[in-house]
């Protein structure tokens, strides 16, 4: 498990291969559910609220439980990675160990990408029901799991690219492509739904 913030950064500037843009992904996207914590905690935690409290309740338990996955795979982004970095010394004329290991390297990134977009669902509810004296962090929230669905994309589609085999390109192209359209849907809702609730 990551150390500190610090210490992360700190290894992510060394001149080493690892953390690289995966981890970044994940860390940017357990940031982002982290705010969606903050913002229904203090909203279960306030007074006037309670036509939300079931909703702020359950938008909490999902951001908590995403948070935590992604934290976890910063380490396992990591660890795919090395693990790749090793295989194409290893077995630079084994192209069956060399697909299972890109196959390997490019789930965390995919999982991500999952878990950033069920975020930003979380994210719109709470656009509705939070305490609006911190919706600016619901909008804070959804600007940084777009930018870590946008970097975990990249880092699905470099994997990809050296996988030869097409059923699982496309079946992972398909969904990446339908959950990247629809974090961009949930973006559009989610900051016109802020401002208007940080004005009013």
């Amino acid at each position: 498990m990551v150390k500190s913030l610090k210490y992360f950064i700190d290894r992510l500037a060394a001149k080493t291969p690892a953390p690289g843009g995966g981890s970044v992904a994940a860390a940017l996207g357990a940031l982002g559910c982290g705010l969606l914590c903050m913002v229904a905690n203090y909203t279960l935690a306030g007074k006037g609220f309670n036509g939300y409290k079931e909703r702020a309740k359950e938008a909490l338990k999902k951001s908590d439980d995403l948070r935590k996955k992604l934290t976890e795979l910063i380490d396992k982004d990591i660890i795919a990675y090395e693990a790749l970095s090793k295989s194409l010394k290893a077995n630079k004329d084994n192209q069956a160990k060399l697909l299972t290991s890109y196959k390997r390297a490019a789930m965390p990134p995919f999982k991500m990408c999952r878990f950033i977009h069920k975020a930003a669902i979380c994210a719109l509810e709470l656009s509705f029901v939070s305490n609006k004296y911190i919706i600016s962090d619901v909008a804070v929230a959804i600007y940084a799991l777009d930018a870590a669905f946008e970097a975990a994309l990249v880092n699905v589609n470099m994997n990809l690219k050296y996988i030869k085999d097409k059923k699982f390109t496309t079946e992972k192209t398909q969904v990446c492509s339908e959950l990247h359209k629809d974090i961009k849907r949930l973006k559009t809702q989610v900051l016109p739904r802020t401002r208007e609730r940080m004005h009013n």
